[in-house]
């Protein structure tokens, strides 16, 4: 019974063939593209199971692609490689010629030998022919583009756009081009990652408090999903955490979504600790009565 490979299986076989395997990010059977995969070349151009709506490929599927390359890889090479010739066969070495002399002896002649039959020269065995030889082709791997942190400009807003869409919960009706005005008033910041495009943004703002003087608060913090894992998130948080020190926050809190994958151990990893609630409701609505 073939047993189903592993993601980490999957991920070293696509490296080797020069690809990157993508996996999805739900973590809740059922919901989305939960346990599906998707593959990418290694410039992020997208290869096998990956839609407008996430991830389509199983874990067989990709398999059966990464081998099904393999294959068309070894063919590829044998038809290209020639087969040996065979050696050229050695010429015939002339038959001897028996001369006879035409003077005859006296007295009782004995008649000629009879000439031995010539032996047939055997021909050397022709050499066996060559093996195909296996060349695995590896695709072209093209430099990625060198990562730039900038502020935000009124240029960034459709790129802007379309990263907020793939929050958890991404926002309705809001005047990008207000925001980024109001953050600029607000003395506050917005950074933006560059690598040949718009991959990433984060937001900060000085909030001051009593009991806690100055708090620097980092209100969002978002890479592109294709460009994840590549450091872009660590870059912006850094810069993020430097302003805020030179501003005169003693303390420094990130707002992060409860349903954002991996973004938790993300935080842990930087030192951060999760020590509040967040609740949080429209601004101007009632309040719905409570039942006790």
């Amino acid at each position: 019974m073939t047993t189903e490979p592993t993601a980490d299986e999957l991920r070293a076989i696509a490296e080797h063939r020069g690809m990157k395997l993508v996996r999805s990010r739900k973590r809740t059977p059922g919901v989305g593209d939960y346990g599906k995969f998707g593959l990418t070349d290694a410039a992020g151009k997208p290869l096998l199971g990956i839609g407008e709506q996430g991830l389509m490929a199983s874990a067989a599927d990709i398999a059966h692609y990464l081998r099904g390359g393999a294959a068309d890889s070894w063919k590829l090479s044998a038809e290209r490689e020639p087969a040996a010739k065979p050696a050229k066969k050695a010429p015939k070495a002339a038959e001897p010629i028996e001369e006879h002399s035409p003077i005859r002896r006296r007295g009782k002649t004995s008649p000629p030998p009879s000439p031995e039959p010539a032996r047939r020269r055997q021909d050397p065995p022709p050499p066996p022919k060559a093996k195909p030889v296996l060349r695995i082709v590896k695709p072209e791997v093209l430099p990625e583009p060198e990562l730039s942190l900038r502020p935000a400009t009124g240029k960034d807003r459709k790129a802007l756009a379309r990263l907020l869409a793939q929050l958890a919960e991404p926002p309705k009706r809001i005047s990008i081009d207000a925001n980024v005005e109001a953050i600029g008033k607000a003395k506050a910041g917005l950074l933006v990652a560059d690598a040949g495009g718009l991959v990433g943004c984060c937001a900060w703002g000085v909030v001051p408090t009593l009991q806690h003087g100055l708090v620097g608060r980092v209100t969002l913090l978002l890479v592109d999903g294709d460009h994840r894992r590549r450091g872009i998130g660590t870059a912006l948080l850094t810069a993020a955490e430097t302003a805020l020190t030179k501003a005169g926050c003693g303390t420094i809190e990130i707002m992060s979504d409860i349903m954002i994958n991996n973004a938790h151990n993300f935080l842990r990893a930087r030192n951060y600790e999760q020590k509040s609630y967040r609740f949080v409701r429209s601004a101007g609505g009632a309040p719905k009565a409570r039942r006790d």
